[in-house]
């Protein structure tokens, strides 16, 4: 994962950063900037978290469709073009459906 360093201006070039297997069919370029992770993300067809995340999320969809299952048995849909918040401390796991979907992430982690 590259570090961006300070909090001065930044530019991280993704398509420079190689792909980090963080689960099955789940693979990531990312970088810290100003403390925080940035990454794009690719989901593979039918590709799910197992696990629970509680950081907070700010995303968008690069393409595909993306959801979110929710702790409290909600799920938040998606679709491709679109922006989205999961606030720290809401427990969610992403599912993806049956196309390959690349998402944007800045994390906000859980305090």
């Amino acid at each position: 994962m590259a570090d961006t360093g300070g909090s001065g201006p930044s530019v991280v070039e993704f398509a420079g950063l190689g792909w980090i297997e963080e689960a099955p069919d789940i693979h990531s370029r990312a970088s810290i900037v100003d403390g925080g992770r940035w990454a794009v993300v690719r989901y593979g067809p039918g590709a799910e978290r197992d696990e629970w995340c509680t950081d907070g999320h700010r995303g968008y969809v690069v393409e595909g469709r993306m959801s979110y299952e929710l702790a409290n048995g909600d799920r938040l849909e998606i679709p491709p073009g679109a922006g989205f918040w999961l606030p720290p401390g809401l427990g969610h796991r992403g599912v993806n459906g049956d196309q390959a979907t690349t998402i944007f992430l800045i994390d906000v982690p859980d305090a």
